[in-house]
């Protein structure tokens, strides 16, 4: 490719900001819209303009012979008066329809500049380029105590739950982030978090949910209750299996002998769930459950007379007949009883014992406590969940009754 120096008015220039010495170099070709192609293809200048090659210099065609500051022997770039700016705007704006090319090296070789400057001091500078260089945002490490913030791993109507790590012990562990002002619109928000750290700390079984420590941020009016990190749920787990929605017989008596294991160490220490449910069931890596969120628990005085108690708090689906019928007194292990019973059923079946459109008739229907196992369902297992699901409390299995 034949290429022509153009003159020095007819250059649109680009300074290298770092180069005090005012080298100038153009990274495209750049020619004027009125320009036409003869027969061979070549690019023919109209009389007025001239052909900028891809690479000039300003100041001099010829590098050797052009004017040098301080005898450096690099090229001078001189300072334009208004009347010369207003010729380079008119030339620019000669040029907006210009076709722009790239060089490929061959084509650059071909050129044999023989350029008198450090190869190091050259700076090409993309003219008239859209492109959008994306850099991925990096992410800042949190800290909250000694506690290094990680994913969310669930979100509640009380806050979310995030996976952190201890800084100290290099351990996972899951934080529950609570803000008062979200607390303060749930009926008995702050109460119930009260009561659940109250119980936890006292709280120390292998499936029961261990409390590790509670962190309050006054500014952000934040808690965080850090607890030990489990992987999913036992309702995550059924989710993930569609349209059944159930787990394998055998897999289905490890977490419910586990949930009886459980269960049998908060009714030992006077503490009533209310609210046992697959979703309130956690898993860690090596499969052991965990019974969780205690908001709506009770803990039995310690010279109580009996369980009784006069409040339930729990979810719709697993409550049972006493509750929907509006009983002002009852059981409070025979309510954690009933809801073992349904849990099982619905981990085994992927359905529930009692189903309706809405929260009035599921409740109506739970209160006529019709219930019958159905034909399909496993001989012994639809054994067991009759004498579960029983609508008298006193006939209804006990913990013991259901381990024999």
């Amino acid at each position: 490719m034949e290429v022509e120096s153009a003159p020095t008015s007819e250059l649109l220039c680009y300074k290298n900001q770092n180069n005090n010495n005012g080298t100038a170099l153009g990274h495209k070709e750049v020619t004027a819209a009125a320009a036409e192609e003869d027969g061979d293809g070549d690019l023919q200048e109209e009389e007025a303009g001239g052909r900028t090659s891809r690479y000039g210099y300003a100041g001099g065609d010829d590098p050797d012979v052009a004017e040098t500051n301080n005898g450096n022997g690099l090229p001078q770039v001189e300072d334009f008066d208004d009347d010369e700016l207003e010729q380079v705007y008119r030339t620019v704006d000669s040029q907006r329809s210009a076709t722009v090319q790239w060089m490929d090296d061959d084509e650059i070789e071909r050129l044999d500049l023989s350029l008198s400057i450090d190869p190091t001091q050259i700076v090409f500078n993309r003219v008239d380029s859209a492109d959008i260089i994306y850099q991925a945002k990096r992410k800042k490490c949190k800290l909250v105590g000694k506690y290094v913030m990680g994913d969310v791993l669930g979100e509640g109507s009380y806050g979310k739950v995030k996976e952190v790590l201890d800084s100290e012990t290099l351990s996972r562990r899951a934080v529950k982030i609570l803000t008062k002002r979200k607390l303060r619109r749930i009926p008995n928000g702050e109460q119930n978090v009260r009561r659940e750290i109250k119980l936890l700390r006292t709280l120390h079984h292998r499936n029961v949910i261990e409390l590790l420590d509670v962190l309050y941020n006054e500014e952000k009016q934040k808690m965080y209750l850090i607890m030990e990190y489990c992987v999913g749920g036992l309702q995550e787990m059924l989710d993930s299996v569609p349209p059944e929605r159930k787990l394998p017989m055998h897999q289905a008596h490890d977490y419910f002998v586990q949930l009886l294991d459980g269960l049998e160490y908060l009714h030992g220490r006077g503490i009533i769930h209310k609210d046992i449910k697959p979703g309130n069931l956690l898993l860690t890596l090596d499969h052991t459950l965990k019974i969780s969120d205690y908001g709506v628990a009770e803990a039995l005085d310690e010279f109580a007379p009996s369980d009784e108690c006069t409040t339930g708090q729990g979810s719709p689906a697993f409550q049972p007949p006493e509750i929907a019928n509006g009983h002002d007194v009852f059981s409070g292990y025979k309510v954690d009883i009933w809801s073992t019973g349904v849990t099982l059923y619905n981990i085994t079946t992927g359905l529930y014992p009692y189903e309706g459109d809405n929260i009035y008739k599921l409740l109506e229907n739970i209160g006529k406590c019709k219930w019958v196992a159905p034909d399909w369902l496993e001989s012994r297992l639809a054994d067991l969940l009759t004498n579960i699901l029983q609508e008298d409390p006193a006939r209804r299995f006990s913990l013991q009754q259901i381990r024999q």
